[in-house]
């Protein structure tokens, strides 16, 4: 007796063994459908294969030894099982790509209503599963059905063959869309003709509307709302988030190729394409491709306007065709344009310091002495000959001066006189100094008044003479230093 229970306990063993080395080499896939014939053997503890790709050998393990299979039953339902489902290239095309996927979403959603909402890549996962594992698909006079059938795997396989057919020959050319598939701003991108494609259009009239426009000289006729609708198909129950630009670029090819489907279901070779549909589903592509160009314009004349210089159209215009004669680019002709002109331009510049540096470092270290409080004939007439002598010097000087900087000279004259010290009263007496610090100060005053009006002073001096005095000036600043030196001395 003991030995007969060693033997059998050795021989669930053994059994156990084999169901784990057998599950654990099946394919996630397969895996699934040995799930599947349980369900059809009532041996399944829920109503539908579930999906849990994690645990799903585990699930797969504890089911087939608490049913105490052996190694010859095993076999044979891993045999059926295998007969009764469905091989992986007939459900390839779309199990492994978002795109085909969302594409019999949107199918079934409008043939027997399955509705599960997707916002993410997961619920697309889910999906596929359940329209392999779990939906009873079939097709009944050329409708798309959800009905039980004990041939059903056959049924679902001729399904899904018809579906794949239908979704090759739906597709979008790929060169039609290589603009909006590049990954050059891809998220912007995709965000835009997203939201774009949310909007209400006149799909079905946009060719006649596009000529009617035509007719009425670039006018938009009246559009009848009530015939719009969403390019992007079942927007209410597929909706992805805006970061989630891979998803988003997904459901728009889907929903594009979706817009041939009607006409492709069951199209045998020979049979009339709806030319007036695909003509307006190539007319939205292209209307998408200029609304995304139109967006990128104004982009880029935003940062235009924010860097750089805004033209008019017509200079815009004006300048790429002058470009395009000089074989130019714009930025270059633009170059060009400002150099010719300024070059054009007298090249002067402000000399803001001292025209007589020399000069007016001299008279700076000439000290100012206190008045005296003695007053004598003689030195009245001294300052009376003084101021006669400076006089008659001054207007020398000015005359010769005059006579050489009326076609020369850019100083500042006002400048000169106004470095020379007033006069203080020194040791000269207070009536006749006042005299000749009046009258040396309206001298400079008429000089400089003169000038003025003889020639207007030249803000910029002769190119290649900056900083450099002329000589008759420094004669006279020489000439000037010297007396005032000698009628200090003097006094």
């Amino acid at each position: 007796m003991k030995n007969e229970s060693v033997n059998r306990i050795k021989g669930l063993m053994e059994n156990e063994k084999y169901i784990e080395k057998k599950v654990n080499a099946l394919s996630i896939y397969n895996v699934y459908w040995c799930l599947y014939e349980l369900g059809w053997r009532r041996q399944l503890p829920t109503e539908t294969v579930l999906k849990n790709d994690s645990f799903c050998k585990l699930q797969l393990i504890r089911i087939l030894k608490e049913q105490r299979y052996s190694v010859r039953s095993l076999n044979i339902f891993l045999e059926v099982s295998a007969e009764n489902s469905i091989p992986l290239p007939y459900v390839k095309w779309f199990y492994e790509d978002a795109r085909a996927a969302l594409w019999l979403k949107m199918v079934l959603e409008n043939t027997i209503n399955s509705s599960e909402p997707i916002i993410s890549k997961s619920d697309i996962s889910i999906f596929i599963h359940d329209v392999i594992f779990n939906k009873k698909l079939l097709i009944l006079d050329k409708k798309i059905v959800e009905e039980n059938s004990n041939s059903q795997v056959k049924l679902k396989k001729i399904t899904l063959k018809s579906l794949k057919d239908a979704y090759l020959l739906s597709q979008v050319n790929s060169k039609d869309i290589k603009w909006l598939t590049s990954k050059s701003n891809s998220s912007v991108k995709i965000n835009h003709i997203y939201q774009y494609m949310n909007k209400l259009h006149d799909l079905n009239n946009l060719r006649r509307n596009k000529e009617s426009k035509k007719k009425n000289g670039g006018r938009k006729t009246n559009i009848n709302k009530a015939g719009c609708q969403q390019a992007l198909i079942c927007s209410d129950t597929i909706k992805f988030k805006e970061t989630d630009t891979a998803m988003r670029l997904s459901h728009i090819l889907a929903s594009l190729d979706y817009w041939m489907f009607d006409t492709y279901w069951f199209y045998k070779e020979g049979d009339v394409v709806d030319i007036e549909k695909a003509d307006n589903r190539m007319l939205f592509i292209s209307n998408m491709e200029d609304v995304w160009n139109s967006k990128q314009r104004r982009d880029r004349n935003k940062i235009k306007k924010n860097q750089g210089i805004d033209l008019t159209n017509d200079n815009k215009k004006n300048l790429k065709h002058l470009a395009k004669v000089y074989s130019k680019t714009q930025r270059e002709v633009l170059n060009d344009l400002v150099e010719t002109a300024y070059s054009q331009i007298p090249k002067q510049e402000i000399k803001l310091t001292s025209p007589f540096p020399s000069q007016t470092a001299f008279f700076d270290k000439i000290p100012l002495e206190q008045p005296s409080s003695l007053l004598s004939e003689h030195s009245e007439e001294e300052s009376f000959s003084e101021d006669t002598l400076l006089t008659k010097d001054k207007q020398e000087l000015s005359s010769e001066y005059y006579a050489e900087s009326v076609g020369s000279s850019s100083y500042d004259n006002d400048a000169f006189f106004n470095n020379i010290p007033q006069a203080q009263s020194s040791s000269l007496p207070s009536e006749r100094s006042d005299k000749v610090v009046s009258k040396v100060n309206e001298e400079a005053t008429t000089f400089a008044t003169s000038k003025q009006k003889v020639k207007s002073i030249e803000t910029f001096p002769p190119k290649g003479n900056y900083g450099k005095q002329p000589e008759d000036f420094e004669k006279a600043a020489e000439q000037n230093a010297r007396f005032i030196e000698n009628r200090g001395k003097n006094h």
